[in-house]
């Protein structure tokens, strides 16, 4: 039986007794049997107050190894796990908040056709009035289609003799510069009005019912340019000065300017039908022959006889 030591506490690894060969687990252990330490020689001195004993024989077959008993350490104290109890805290949302969506009235397909035609419809007047190059090149325009009164210009020197040339061409008649024979249709100078740049030469027809043209003529780059003739009763010519005229076009207003071009400002404008009284005029600027009414001065495109 081995007595464990009270010194130190066994370590290392297991080897035998060289005295009795039981298995020494550690160092200064004690062997009962062989009543010396384990890690005593026996060539070594024997310590002090052991007596010597001789070592009993003991069969081969007979030694067993002893067990070592270890001293067991103490338990270890563990302390015991502290949990925190699950809080569960109330969980907070906002409510989902639904908006309704709008829902557009569905609108027949006839009615936004509609619409759109009228839209267009408001579109080009406002345009018109509001943009000064838009208004400008619908003027031009309107005079370049009313000058179809007769098939081209003439040309002359003077005035009377450009609009000799143009009335002769409308009516086949021929200019007389005296009187016509009896019977005889011709062209003599009425009257005639000069103004800046343009002029107004009116003729006789000398015929039974007593017609009357006039011719309008304008001055550019030096020579007299026919621009166009109307005919009709005296009382019907127009525009001349101390005659009505009606204001004539297809749609929207004939702007009345503050002075005879079309960089001058609108003063107003007058709606198809509307007569003026003619009081002043002719003028040529910006290719195109204005006369003056009480309000201010307008283009002679929009102006007819009465």
């Amino acid at each position: 039986m081995l007595k464990l030591g009270s010194k130190a506490k066994p370590i290392g690894t297991p080897v035998l007794c060289p005295a009795c060969q039981y298995p020494n687990v550690g160092i200064n252990i004690w062997c009962e049997r062989c009543r010396t330490p384990l890690d005593w020689n026996p060539g070594s001195p024997r310590p002090t107050g052991v007596p010597a004993q001789p070592s009993p024989v003991v069969p081969a077959a007979a030694h067993k190894p002893a067990r070592v008993q270890l001293a067991r350490r103490p338990a270890r104290f563990t302390l015991p796990k502290l949990t925190m109890p699950a809080v569960e805290w109330p969980r907070l949302g906002t409510p989902a908040l639904s908006v309704p969506r709008p829902r557009l009235p569905r609108v027949p397909r006839i009615a936004l056709v509609v619409a759109a035609i009228l839209g267009v419809l408001l579109i080009v007047p406002l345009a018109y009035v509001l943009l000064p190059a838009g208004r400008a090149a619908v003027e031009r325009q309107s005079a370049a289609n009313q000058l179809g009164v007769t098939n081209g210009a003439t040309a002359g020197d003077t005035a009377q003799a450009a609009a000799i040339q143009g009335v002769e061409a409308k009516t086949h008649l021929t200019y007389q510069a005296g009187t016509c024979a009896t019977n005889v249709p011709c062209l003599t100078v009425a009257s005639e009005r000069m103004g800046k740049d343009a002029a107004a030469v009116v003729f006789s027809t000398a015929s039974s019912a007593g017609r009357q043209c006039a011719g309008y003529v304008y001055r550019s780059d030096g020579s007299w340019h026919f621009r166009e003739a109307v005919c009709g009763l005296p009382g019907q010519l127009s525009p001349l000065i101390g005659h009505d005229a009606t204001i004539h076009l297809p749609a929207n207003c004939a702007n009345v300017r503050q002075g005879p071009s079309l960089k001058a400002h609108v003063v107003g404008c007058l709606n198809a039908g509307t007569i003026v009284h003619v009081d002043g005029g002719p003028t040529y600027a910006d290719t195109i022959i204005w006369w003056h009414e009480p309000q201010g001065w307008i283009a002679e495109d929009f102006l007819t006889g009465s």
